[in-house]
């Protein structure tokens, strides 16, 4: 497994960054499900699991548990690491799914250095996907170990909050990406 550790290391920094500036931002609003809507650790999953498939799984799943559980120590988080495994299977198996039907193909090595469609679609499919799978799945696991019924508000809202979350996110990366290069070219 070359450069596993880096990549863990990177992987982990950044998700646990994004993380608590997710949390910091939904602490501000008045209601708690606001978090749902712009869920900015979702566009860590999708970006490292397509870079880096299984090497970033466990990188991404400690990132998270350490965050909730620097978040929300005082409570019983089984559901809420339930639901990051449940999470990080859906995006797995969403990039999975889009390399297997060839809808897009994805080449990490030339994402950040020549932008064009093709990586662009992949990252698209694997977004909107991964949201469906997630939404439905994590809802439903949730439901089952919280003994409530399924909500198609809840569902829906966590869809949207996983494509915009993401949609930022990798926005973000890129733009972040293209000033470091633009900075390294000047000097």
């Amino acid at each position: 497994m070359k450069n596993f550790f880096q990549i863990s290391l990177t992987v982990y920094f950044i998700t646990l960054f994004v993380f608590s500036f997710w949390s910091a931002l939904t602490q501000q609003a008045n209601q708690e499900w606001v978090g749902s809507l712009i869920f900015l650790p979702h566009g860590c999953k999708v970006i490292f699991i397509c870079f880096f498939r299984l090497k970033a799984v466990p990188a991404l799943f400690l990132a998270e548990f350490t965050g909730q559980l620097l978040e929300w120590h005082n409570t019983d988080m089984t559901y809420l690491y339930v639901g990051t495994i449940t999470s990080l299977i859906s995006v797995l198996l969403a990039a999975e799914i889009i390399k297997w039907t060839q809808i897009a193909n994805f080449k990490p090595s030339d994402f950040f250095l020549d932008i064009n469609y093709s990586n662009f679609k992949f990252i698209v499919f694997v977004i909107i996907l991964s949201a469906l799978l997630n939404s439905i799945s994590s809802n439903l696991v949730l439901s089952q170990l919280n003994q409530v019924a399924i909500n198609v508000e809840v569902i829906v809202r966590f869809f949207i909050g996983d494509i915009v979350g993401s949609t930022l996110f990798i926005l973000f990366a890129v733009i972040a990406l293209k000033l470091l290069l633009a900075q390294k070219n000047r000097t």
